[in-house]
């Protein structure tokens, strides 16, 4: 039998998670690569991140030619189509996949698969940056993903970027150093407010550098910090009216949704009930949460898919999917 191979791309702005799915044998290989958000790293940087990645999927799934069914890229910073075709247009010059071959498109359609597979539901995304995609009975909803420079709340970034004014303002006499910006300085080795803008702005990838320090944010909020549950919980509220947004756009009465992203993936049980609980709180009814069932890379598959409108194939990559991409 002719083997049948898709390749989906998680492309963010912290890494790029590459699959290769053979659907004929069942199988899936995963490579991953540095940062390829095309907003962050441009184009050219970005392309030819995920290209390698494309190639390393192929080469180890045997194949000295790549000639997958279909290249599916779920790509942060992909602001509209005709973003979106540069980027298809050129991935397909670097990595030889004929053009009409890769679609590209909004990280968080892949997001939504990850979690609903080709179900409904609305997904809320808090990984780097942060965005809420819904989809119900063929209409699809978006709100925030605007980006680090005008959003993302409840993201890695905007955790780190108040953390860090916590301690520049403790640096410069601002005001009374807290808990959270003594234990930032300390772990960073930050003693004065250069050290802070040279960390920030000298570093090869700024939104990256300063949204690592979301997992000190997060540390410290499980261990009772004062200032760290004040700037998580105002981000999460944030955050919680824009998935609350999604739910009244949509119009169900009984909304399923799920999150996933670095962020949340990595404080799951503690964000879980923190957003349900708010959730709930602002719309006064019962929220039912779903978790992330397939990687995001996998998740980029049956998104390209759906908007290629190949439900044959769709229908095959979802058996191997179950086969070898959970979670």
């Amino acid at each position: 039998m002719e083997k049948l191979v898709l390749v989906g791309v998680d492309s963010g702005a912290t890494k790029t998670e590459a699959v290769g799915m053979d659907t004929t044998s069942q199988v899936c290989v995963f490579t991953t690569e540095g940062p390829s958000n095309p907003s962050v790293v441009g184009i050219e940087k970005s392309s030819a991140v995920i290209a390698r990645a494309v190639e390393k999927v192929l080469t180890s799934l045997g194949y000295e030619k790549p000639t997958p069914h279909i290249v599916a890229v779920g790509a942060a910073g992909v602001v509209n189509k005709s973003y979106a075709d540069v980027l298809r247009k050129r991935l397909s010059v670097l990595s030889g996949v004929p053009a009409d071959r890769v679609v590209v498109f909004e990280d968080e359609l892949a997001a939504h698969a990850s979690v609903f597979l080709s179900s409904d539901g609305i997904v809320g995304v808090l990984g780097t940056g942060s965005c809420v995609y819904g989809e119900f009975a063929g209409h699809s909803v978006r709100v925030g993903g605007w980006g680090h420079l005008l959003g993302d709340e409840g993201s890695g970034y905007r955790l780190g970027l108040k953390s860090l004014r916590e301690v520049l303002e403790c640096l410069d006499g601002l005001k009374e150093c807290s808990s959270l910006a003594i234990l930032i300085a300390r772990s960073m080795g930050f003693s004065s407010a250069s050290d802070v803008l040279s960390y920030v702005y000298y570093s090869e990838n700024p939104k990256t550098a300063v949204a690592s320090l979301a997992t000190m944010v997060m540390k410290a909020y499980r261990d009772g910090d004062n200032t760290a549950a004040r700037i998580v919980e105002s981000e999460i509220d944030e955050f919680v009216k824009q998935v609350a947004a999604v739910i009244r756009k949509i119009g169900v009465s009984s909304p399923k949704v799920g999150f996933t992203g670095s962020v949340y993936m990595e404080n799951r049980e503690l964000l879980r009930h923190l957003l349900k609980k708010k959730l709930e709180e602002l719309l006064g009814i019962d929220i039912e949460i779903f978790e992330q069932k397939v990687r995001a890379s996998c998740g980029a598959i049956i998104a390209g898919l759906k908007l290629k409108n190949d439900s044959t194939m769709l229908a095959r990559a979802l058996n191997t999917i179950e086969k070898c991409c959970l979670c």
